[in-house]
């Protein structure tokens, strides 16, 4: 999908005139936006919307129009320039999120991804613990009270051991970056 690097700055028709927006035509080449608003307008609710909208258009703005004209001519250059700094202001979000020109299902894959990545780590965390546990109780040996809290207590010990480990690992990974960043500096 074009991502506003055509050069046009018009569109299709909007209410019997061109549209003239850079920026509008940004917004409108984001794929979420634009499947966005083909679901409107397939909607039956959204298309009434929209013919209610133009119907209010056309009884109220139209007729005034003509009359504007004169003034809006005095404001144009100052439109035009938030229109462009707008659409700059569009450019540089697309630099610093490129997801906005990604396809739709992937927009929402990446938002359902991080919304359920906790869910996904604790589900993890207490299947760790669990199986741990289950081991533990058959190492013990026997069906009690004792056992299971022998389990218990060697299953705690197990998931200690386990997570000073990881986070010996992961400080001795930074301190290892950490001495070749330091080294790089003095270097220079």
């Amino acid at each position: 999908m074009p991502h506003a690097e055509n050069g046009s700055t018009t569109q299709a028709m909007v209410n019997g005139e061109k549209q003239s927006s850079q920026f509008l035509a940004h917004v409108g080449s984001y794929p979420a936006v634009s499947d966005t608003k083909e679901a409107i307008e397939n909607n039956p609710y959204g298309k009434k919307g929209i013919e209610l909208a133009n119907e209010g258009y056309n009884k109220v703005v139209a007729p005034v129009l003509p009359y504007a004209q004169r003034p809006y001519g005095y404001v144009a250059p100052y439109v035009q320039k938030a229109d462009q700094l707008a659409d700059s202001g569009l450019t540089k979000v697309d630099d610093k999120f490129p997801i906005m020109k990604q396809d739709t299902e992937k927009i929402k894959n990446s938002i359902l991804d991080l919304f359920f990545m906790p869910l996904r780590l604790a589900n993890g965390g207490k299947d760790y613990v669990l199986s741990t546990y289950g081991n533990e109780y058959k190492k013990c040996g026997g069906n009690g009270y004792v056992a299971g809290g022998k389990a218990m207590i060697t299953t705690s010990l197990v998931v200690t051991s386990d997570s000073l480990s990881w986070l010996a690992d992961y400080l001795n990974q930074k301190k290892e970056e950490a001495k070749d960043v330091a080294k790089e500096k003095t270097n220079q």
